[in-house]
């Protein structure tokens, strides 16, 4: 039995659930994490952390530390991912709940994190979207050097690095004949009237394919295009340009697009009519178009776009 895994596979949940063990009994271990914020205050008073706290409107936070600091209330709303994609916007409501705790009073200041394999963290668009990043790899090594109960700390980092291993064998996709319909007549559409946009054929796609990215040719390294189909939107996305906000609306202020920052990246940003990747095609091919136009344009922009590296 000594070569058989432990267990048969690991579940966000179950890292979850460790996670909100720690959090809620390590002091060490929630200033570890804190330190890795800009969060204001030198002590921890008091902590805890919750597990799925949840909002009718802004959906789930996965884990939700709190401590208290120097008379204030900090919060950390923490998405753990092992391997799934995101869910549409995600992030962003991560941030929207955080906004509302502060309005409801529930704490004076916060911040979002996401915590995953560090091959998650380095191929995934939406990692950026979190104001801080914090590997599997690093809590592991964490647990190895500070868990008490040595034998305890073992077993815990013996399940992440099982998780971390589960991301490595890479995630199981689990095709959605609509949404492959609509991504595929979305492909031709594009392919016919807006070649520019040099979509790539798209393979099979499962329920939670919600963002088409185009990567055209005159477009630099770290700047790309995407159509997030429910949300409305489509982004022409500027890595590591979060602190370049003012310098590029001013250079797109002739034009009908807002500047948002994503992270640590920014967008330029065209509103546009929302998609349901489930229904068909052809009963939404005006919205579509529309999004396409919108990527068009703001292709156009990126071109002659002045950006510090």
């Amino acid at each position: 039995m000594k070569h058989v895994n432990k267990i048969e596979a690991v579940t966000e949940r179950d890292i979850d659930l460790l996670l909100l063990e720690e959090l809620n009994v390590s002091e060490s271990f929630c200033r570890w994490l804190s330190e890795r914020t800009s969060m204001p205050g030198a002590t921890i008073d008091s902590f805890g952390a919750w597990h799925s706290i949840s909002d009718a409107s802004l959906g789930q936070s996965d884990l939700v530390m709190v401590v208290e600091s120097d008379n204030k209330t900090f919060a950390l709303l923490i998405e753990n991912k092992i391997d799934a994609p995101a869910m549409p916007a995600q992030g962003k409501r991560y941030s929207e709940r955080g906004k509302l705790g502060i309005q409801d009073g529930r704490w004076d200041w916060f911040a979002t994190c996401m915590v995953a394999p560090q091959l998650f963290l380095d191929s995934s668009n939406d990692a950026s979207v979190y104001d801080i990043n914090i590997s599997y790899e690093s809590i592991s090594k964490w647990m190895e050097n500070h868990c008490g109960d040595k034998a305890r700390g073992s077993w815990k980092c013996y399940l992440i690095k099982e998780a971390i291993e589960q991301n490595r064998r890479g995630y199981v996709l689990k095709p959605d004949e609509k949404v492959t319909a609509f991504w595929h007549a979305y492909w031709q559409a594009a392919e016919r009237h807006y070649s520019e946009l040099e979509m790539e054929e798209p393979d099979k796609k499962g329920a939670h394919s919600d963002w088409i990215y185009f990567y055209p040719e005159p477009l630099p390294k770290g700047v790309c295009i995407l159509h997030r189909l429910k949300d409305g939107y489509v982004d022409l996305k500027i890595d590591g340009a979060a602190d370049q906000l003012d310098q590029l609306a001013e250079q797109v202020s002739e034009h009908d697009v807002t500047v948002v920052k994503a992270g640590n990246s920014a967008a330029i940003r065209a509103t546009v009519i929302s998609i349901d990747k489930f229904q068909p095609y052809e009963h939404q091919a005006e919205q579509a178009v529309s999004g396409m136009q919108a990527a068009s344009r703001l292709l156009k922009i990126g071109r002659n776009l002045k950006v510090d590296k």
